[in-house]
């Protein structure tokens, strides 16, 4: 059984994701990515983001 996590959860670019998820980036422009806990957390478009979780999986 999985633990729910308090929002809001964030991670910036490198850092690895704290929990299994989709997240969206802040910006002007977005994406979403669905990304595995302990993985590095991407750029956008070769940019450091800010990625903020939306849900937890």
């Amino acid at each position: 059984m999985s633990t729910k996590v308090k929002l809001p959860v964030t991670a910036a670019s490198g850092q690895l994701c704290p929990v299994s998820g989709v997240w969206k980036n802040k910006g002007t422009f977005t994406t979403t990515i669905t990304i595995s806990e302990k993985t590095t957390m991407p750029e956008y478009c070769g940019v450091k983001v800010v990625w903020i979780l939306l849900y937890q999986c």
